[in-house]
């Protein structure tokens, strides 16, 4: 093995590394119970949200429907997704 191709290819993952992490990728979070609210209801046909409760650090939560039922937002990558609980 080349020890200059194994230093450049160590540096070009973590110069990949840095300018990811300088444009804020990956750092997703739910702000509010609104946001969560929102999501569910445009994900999920004829879902109408009452209430949140946000999981720590904002990276899921669940959501309480006017008819009962119950959906979990979640992070998927850098988006969220809402799906029936």
């Amino acid at each position: 093995m080349n020890w200059a191709f194994a230093a450049g290819s160590i540096a070009g993952v973590l110069g990949l590394s840095a300018i990811a992490w300088l444009l804020g990728l990956g750092d997703a979070a739910l702000a509010d119970e609104a946001e969560a609210m929102a999501i569910a209801e445009a994900e999920l046909p004829g879902f109408r949200a009452v209430s949140a409760e946000l999981a720590a650090g904002g990276q899921a939560a669940v959501v309480r429907g006017t008819d009962g039922s119950s959906a979990r937002v979640r992070r998927h990558g850098a988006q969220f997704v809402a799906e029936p609980a």
